[in-house]
């Protein structure tokens, strides 16, 4: 078994990774709502002879 610290340092590194796969979860999340969003705007443009 590691030692106190060892787990510690292992604990430290699984919740910074954690913390990054939640921020990538929020990118996530924002990119497909705009990216729902990107093709009724363009549409609109095309509509609108802007495209």
């Amino acid at each position: 078994m590691p030692s106190l610290t060892e787990q510690q340092q292992i604990v430290a590194h699984l919740d910074a990774l954690e913390a990054k796969a939640d921020a990538l979860r929020v990118l996530q999340t924002e990119t497909a709502a705009e990216l729902d969003a990107l093709p009724p705007a363009v549409l609109a443009k095309a509509f609108a002879g802007r495209l």
